[in-house]
Parts: structure tokens; sequence; C-alpha cells
């Protein structure tokens, strides 16, 4: 893991280098939830040795001020809760394998957090795209290794230039022509192609919001940026410092993308916690958030 602490912070220190000397960050091996109450939610592996010293910026500000090493974390994080579900994979096509097969962008990955993740949001959707591509590659035929290290210099390009869209283009286009060098010495291997077949438009995925009883305060999360704040060690009930929490639209429906953590506070200043899969919702159309009868 220290290798891959240098190749992140090697690539932070190049934002005031010319990209091609950023150094390479290694992709990370993926491994692996009806409305739950209090889910056993812990943080995830190496999170308290890869996290940066407890400070007290909020995430959102301290993965601006160190992106190397917070996009490093959110790998692992996205690994750990999201990247098995997200990342399932599709077929080769026929005409090669598609760098832009799974239409992944903030809006579809977070939903309503889409653009306010901001900086945060876009790590989310560059690890997803970066461990699919590890393990797709690896399926069409490429050597573990190579693919690796070209994609290792794809992400550091993104991070030293905070993931600016522009530079996102430039670096498909660099990472395409590499895959394309390895094709051609790999008999066997499929033919590399970046080609836009999605809508630009984002998914939907709006539900309704209902407590019951009625009267309850919601607020939501989801749980990806939970799990990132535990693993910067800082608290996710902490709406100051993991700033990623919204409270439920007034008569308005809301985006929910995937797995997202709830908290209901109740007239009686009662607190109800928990998380749900939206998609086991959307039947329905509504999350409806139940409070808890109280232990005795």
């Amino acid at each position: 893991m220290s290798l891959l602490f240098l190749a992140v912070l090697a690539a932070s220190a190049a934002q005031a280098q010319s990209p091609s000397q950023a150094q390479s960050l290694a992709p990370l091996p993926s491994n692996p939830s009806a409305i739950r109450l209090d889910p056993p939610i812990a943080p995830p592996a190496n999170a308290v040795a890869a996290a940066t010293p407890i400070t007290a910026l909020s995430s959102s500000s301290r993965a601006r001020e160190h992106p190397g090493m917070q996009y490093l974390l959110m790998k692992t994080v996205v690994a750990q809760s999201i990247g098995v579900l997200k990342t399932r994979a599709l077929p080769v096509e026929a005409g090669g394998y598609n760098l832009l097969k799974y239409c992944w962008t903030p809006a579809n990955v977070l939903g309503d957090w889409g653009e306010s993740a901001g900086l945060t949001g876009e790590m989310v959707v560059r690890a997803l795209e970066t461990l699919s591509w590890s393990r797709d590659l690896a399926r069409a035929g490429y050597a573990e290794a190579p693919v690796a290290e070209a994609i290792g210099r794809y992400e550091a390009a993104l991070v030293a230039a905070n993931f600016a869209e522009a530079t996102h283009v430039r670096a498909l286009d660099a990472l395409r022509a590499e895959l394309e060098s390895l094709q051609m010495r790999t008999p066997g291997s499929s033919e590399i192609v970046v080609r836009a077949r999605c809508n630009q438009q984002p998914s939907s995925f709006a539900l309704n919001v209902a407590t019951a009883p009625e009267g309850g305060r919601p607020r939501f999360i989801p749980y990806v940026l939970h799990q990132f704040c535990l693993a910067q060690q800082i608290d996710p009930a902490d709406a100051v410092r993991c700033d990623y929490w919204k409270s439920a639209k007034a008569e308005a429906p809301m985006s929910f993308a995937g797995e997202t953590v709830y908290s209901v506070t109740w007239p009686e200043n009662v607190v109800t916690t928990g998380r749900f899969n939206p998609d086991e919702q959307r039947s329905t159309g509504t999350v409806t958030l139940r409070q808890r009868p109280q232990k005795k």
C-alpha cells in the first residue's frame, strides 16, 4: 500500500508540473444492502492508514486540498461499498471493448448529489470507471500489469488537473492510444474503441419521501459518501464536516441513485437512522421511513 501512497502523492505534486511528469496511480482490487435501522456501517479497511490527519476541514474541503491521497482513499471506499454492484461486467461487444460502455456520470451514480458533491463526485465516477476497466480488460485478453500502468497514468493526469473535463478527454485519448499499442502486441485481445453511446440526460431516480408517523424530518446521504467520511476519520453524522447531507425536499421527490443512509428526527427529538436501497422502492415510487418503537 505504501507504494500506492507514493504514487498518489506524486500525482498531487504534479499539479505544479506538466501532466506527463505525473506518476501512475495503480488501480485497487474491488470486493464487496428494504430499509434497515441502525445498520452496522464500518469504516473501509485501511481507512485509518489512508486518511489524512484529523483537522477541522470538511470532507469536500479535504478532497480539494489533497486530491491525490483522497482519490486513492475514495477508490478503496468505492471498491468496498458499491464497486461490486455498479461494476457488474457487461459482455465485450463484437466491435471491440468500448471504454465508454457504462455511461457513468455524477448524476447517474449519485442522483441529487451529482452536482453538489463536486470534486468528490467526480472521484466516485472515476473510481468506478477504472475498477471496471481493470476487470474487463483482463477478461478481454490483456495482461494485468501493463493495463494497470496505463490506467495509472490516466488517473494521475486527472488528479493533477483536479479532474477537469478537458483533461479527462485528453487522458482518455492517451489511454486509448496506449491500449491500442498494447493490443497490437497481445494476440487474441479485443480491439479498443471509444464510442459514445449514452444519453447525456441523467437517468430518472426520483422517489417521494414519507415518514410514518408524519412530522419526521428526514435527511439523506449516499452510502458511498457516508463511507468516504468514515474513511477520512470524520463522523458521518456531523453534517458540517461530512458535508454531503441533504434534507428531504418539501412536497417534491428526490433523486436517489444508489444505497442511501438516512436520519429522521421526530417531533419529540427522537432520531431514527438506517439505510435503504432505492431500487427496492421504485415499484411504489415512495420511500417511507418509519419511527422505531421506543425501548422500555
